[in-house]
């Protein structure tokens, strides 16, 4: 293990958080919030100190490829000490009642969860609350991406750094050059903050607000500023704005690149996006037409406007809520309930199974059938444009297995603390697909996470980073093997 290395590549990451960290600074001392203020450099000279101490061991490090596990343990730790050093903002001001809430409300940022353990958001400064937000729009491309895209890492460094943190199952570049692949698909994600921003503003939100809400958009995070969520506002327009980036953000972030170098025809093709906004506009059309049916909305168009913006938060996990749902026909639970296991397109910045990997099982379900029907038959599993690998089916097999295994999990030790089994189903399910926001007692209505005792807290918090990170780069630290010379 080449500690040294990962040491410095570790406080150069943090260095970056740091400077990020100036915005909020800045802003709490134009709005006047001194105990913010006090407490943002309080946190900088932390993370100042942290980073010399870590530069000054790493500094003697030796120039070399970094392994597969160095990289897991990198891309893990940044994220562990990110959301560590992240929280003390929220711990000094005592936005949060503990510093494990302030971890957890972090770490739901960075992972672009977007559950929270406050109870009264709008009674926080408007500093604290803002860098609760921008933690998401860092974490919803990914900070390690970003990394590589500032600093010059080339070859398997690079690359390894970017496929470790990415999302979903292909990480392939858009580019022969790693590190102007990450510099692409962060300058698009910029892009549509911008464009979104600009939107917004236009709708009649602050800049404020449209920032923040921008920040969980395209993030896929969930984080606003109001209690009431995106509801707050009461606007259909900001609503329709919301939900075109919402399922925007749940594309595959290359065919938009695909798009600007003009190959439409690839973006057409593409099956994951075929299938993904299939899914949306089904999904959609169930529940609106349920909300009309049981009078829940006087028109079709209001209908279609609520069931729209849901089933968008909730497919591309990203949490937003405009009314309580919880209130809305079984039907729509069902439907909101099996659109939490499907989660955006790969290479988006939402969570979830994925649906890329969902169609790869179906494939292998349908093989297996006919291989039953024709014994001495040899198949093979195909996407449009290639043979899709047995290692790589097997790979999203294990994924799937384990990903339903930690939701059971993380059920059983919520309801270890006294919760019922819906609330401990969703706790589980939405920290683990990095949604945010489920049924019943966390539901839009529901009293959240912040009364759960810390250990509940605790191991959710893991679960989130495990769901970013696509689990098998944070679960391969806890085997033997990981640790072997």
């Amino acid at each position: 293990m080449n500690w040294k290395q990962i040491l410095r590549l570790s406080g150069t990451m943090q260095s970056i958080i740091g400077l990020f960290m100036l915005i909020p600074t800045i802003m709490a001392a134009y709005l006047g919030e001194w105990e913010a203020f006090r407490a943002f450099i309080v946190s900088i000279a932390i993370i100042f100190i942290y980073v010399t101490i870590i530069l000054t061991i790493g500094r003697s490090w030796r120039s070399k490829s970094l392994t597969v596990r160095d990289v897991y343990l990198f891309v893990t730790l940044t994220w562990v000490v990110a959301s560590a050093l992240g929280a003390i903002p929220l711990y000094l001001t005592h936005t949060t009642t503990d510093y494990t809430s302030g971890f957890m409300e972090i770490m739901s940022g960075f992972t672009t969860t977007g559950l929270t353990t406050l109870s009264d958001i709008e009674s926080s400064y408007h500093s604290i609350l803002f860098w609760r937000s921008l933690t998401h729009w860092l974490g919803g491309m990914g900070i390690v991406v970003l990394f590589v895209a500032l600093l010059p890492l080339v070859g398997v460094e690079g690359f390894q750094l970017f496929g470790a943190e990415a999302v979903g199952p292909t990480k392939s570049k858009l580019t022969p050059k790693i590190k102007n692949t990450a510099l692409i698909l962060w300058l698009i994600y910029v892009g549509m903050t911008l464009l979104e921003t600009l939107l917004l503003s236009l709708g009649g939100l602050s800049l404020y607000d449209s920032l923040t809400v921008t920040f969980g958009s395209v993030a896929t995070g969930g984080f606003v500023t109001k209690n009431a969520s995106i509801g707050y506002y009461n606007s259909a327009y900001v609503d329709v704005v919301v939900t075109i980036f919402m399922v925007m953000a749940g594309v595959n972030f290359s065919l938009y690149f695909a798009l600007i170098r003009a190959r439409i025809t690839d973006v057409f093709r593409d099956s994951e996006l075929k299938v993904y906004l299939s899914i949306f506009f089904v999904a959609t059309t169930i529940t609106t037409i349920s909300l009309f049916a049981n009078n829940v909305y006087p028109t079709v168009a209001t209908s279609l406007r609520y069931g729209a913006f849901h089933v968008a938060s909730i497919l591309t996990t990203t949490g937003f809520a405009t009314t309580d749902y919880g209130l809305w026909p079984p039907l729509t639970h069902a439907v909101l309930l099996t659109i939490m296991f499907i989660g955006g397109s790969a290479g988006s910045t939402g969570g979830g199974i994925k649906v890329t990997r969902l169609i790869t099982m179906f494939k292998l379900g349908v093989l297996n059938i006919k291989s039953l029907l024709h014994p001495k038959g040899i198949f093979t599993l195909q996407t449009q444009n290639e043979r899709i690998r047995w290692k790589t089916v097997n790979s999203i097999a294990g994924f799937v297995a384990i990903y339903i295994a930690l939701v059971l999990a993380s059920t059983l030790v919520v309801a270890s603390a006294g919760y019922d089994l819906l609330t401990s189903f969703a706790s589980g399910l939405i920290s683990v697909g990095n949604i945010g926001l489920g049924l019943e007692g966390v539901g839009p209505a529901g009293a959240g996470f912040g009364g759960m005792p810390t250990y509940v807290k605790w191991f959710l918090s893991l679960m989130m980073l495990a769901g970013r990170l696509e689990i098998y780069t944070v679960l391969s630290l806890f085997t033997r093997t990981f640790w072997r010379k």
